[in-house]
């Protein structure tokens, strides 16, 4: 069996490793534009630290790895052409020559575009994008030059690559058109975070960026009536699928703008399977359409279709199931499942719980439907934020109630709890 992948981000490198794991037989490819082994977005955007070094270790999977199991890797690979009924695919090599690739099964992992807003200047000399590890160098390479940057995004990369310029002495200007992380915090849990910034970060909130000033390069942001004054712009204002390959071989596109997929992520096409930014799944609580722009996520459904692939029945449930982790501001933020924002955009009516823990400074909030079951949750302290995390997963997971499956305190709490029934107040 030859299978073809690609793209090489978290899920087509997946769905390459999980086949020939399964099938050693199997004859495995990778096609990719990308130069670079594979990585998940916030590992790229420590690149731009130090973009001309080959020392780096963001890769989630490395070129090594990849020849121990057998799969070849086409770098610098553009592919120009798919003949489904032939099963054969016309590639464009760094050189500039065409040849072509058989295949018996195709993945396409081809990842999402930059949003970028349609802004005047826009288009400058010093306005950046971070999607891959190149994005991140032609920034790292002007860095030195650089002394104020307008970071305009404030999801789980904007934050953390705002946080990095900060820690190596920029003066960084985040814009924030709402709240941060809106659609995955609650409204309390953002205010939490954006009470941890650092002193030195300029916040500009609750108005959008209108126009990049500058002639031939970026001079400043225009937010409403105030110009802020920069020498570079960086965008991290999400992704949207890139399917411009798969609109040009016929599979379905979804109302969400990805490629329609199914719970082993076979497309429309028969033996044609998408994986990451570009596949449109099923929600986990509600079944609705919705695309999720997550490394972890993009990964297990490499798995998922790899296992498809090799002929396994096994389905996993928890494919579709929101897990964001990330240290930023010296602080674990952890978004699993539903928040109230997103039920709400699928007409899910929810309560939410808060938990607080003064002594290490942590906020919790839990999110429930249907008296008490829990669909997610979100965490937010200074250390060890992975504990309650999949604690909460695993009720999430579950369908659990969470009067009757709360969750635990962390185990020196519990000791102390312990010993105090033993032995009396221990403080």
């Amino acid at each position: 069996m030859k299978l073809v992948v690609i793209g090489m981000g978290p899920g087509g490198a997946s769905v390459a490793s999980t086949v020939s794991t399964f099938d050693r037989e199997a004859d495995v490819e990778i096609i990719t534009q990308e130069t670079e082994p594979p990585h998940r977005k916030p590992g790229a955007s420590l690149a731009f630290e130090t973009p001309n070094t080959d020392e780096l270790a963001i890769a989630d999977w490395s070129l090594e790895e990849f020849n121990e199991k057998g799969i070849r890797v086409r770098l610098g690979t553009r592919v120009v052409n798919v003949n489904l009924d032939d099963k054969k695919l016309t590639i464009r090599g760094p050189d500039g020559t065409t040849s072509e690739v058989e295949f018996d099964k195709l993945v396409l992992a081809t990842g999402g575009l930059p949003n970028i807003p349609d802004l005047p200047g826009a288009d400058l000399d010093g306005t950046y994008t971070i999607q891959s590890r190149d994005d991140a160098a032609a920034l790292g390479e002007c860095l030195p030059s650089l002394s104020k940057i307008a970071v305009i995004g404030a999801g789980f990369s904007g934050l953390e690559i705002a946080d990095h310029l900060s820690k190596i002495g920029k003066e960084v200007h985040l814009v924030v058109r709402s709240r941060f992380m809106r659609r995955l915090l609650e409204p309390s849990m953002s205010s939490e975070l954006e009470s941890r910034i650092p002193a030195d970060m300029i916040l500009h909130k609750g108005k959008a960026p209108t126009a990049i000033t500058g002639s031939k390069k970026v001079e400043g942001v225009e937010i409403g009536d105030e110009i802020v004054h920069c020498d570079a712009v960086l965008f991290m204002t999400g992704v949207i699928p890139n399917v411009s390959l798969a609109k040009r071989i016929g599979l379905e596109i979804g109302p969400t703008g990805a490629i329609v997929v199914d719970e082993r992520m076979e497309t429309s096409a028969d033996g044609v399977y998408a994986v990451g930014d570009c596949a449109e799944m099923s929600d986990f609580l509600t079944g609705e359409p919705v695309v999720m722009p997550i490394g972890s996520t993009a990964a297990r459904a490499g798995k998922q279709a790899g296992l498809a692939i090799v002929g396994r029945d096994k389905t996993f449930k928890d494919v579709n199931l929101r897990l964001q982790y990330d240290r930023i501001f010296d602080t674990d933020i952890v978004c699993v499942g539903h928040s109230s924002e997103t039920a709400r955009r699928m007409n899910i009516k929810t309560d939410v719980t808060f938990l607080y823990d003064d002594a290490e400074f942590t906020k919790i909030a839990l999110v429930t439907y249907k008296d008490g079951i829990l669909i997610g949750g979100q965490v937010i302290a200074p250390r060890l934020g992975s504990r309650w995390a999949y604690q909460i997963l695993e009720r999430v997971d579950e369908r659990a109630n969470l009067k009757e499956s709360p969750l635990l305190p962390p185990q020196h709490d519990r000791m102390e709890g312990l010993l105090e029934d033993q032995y009396g107040p221990i403080r």
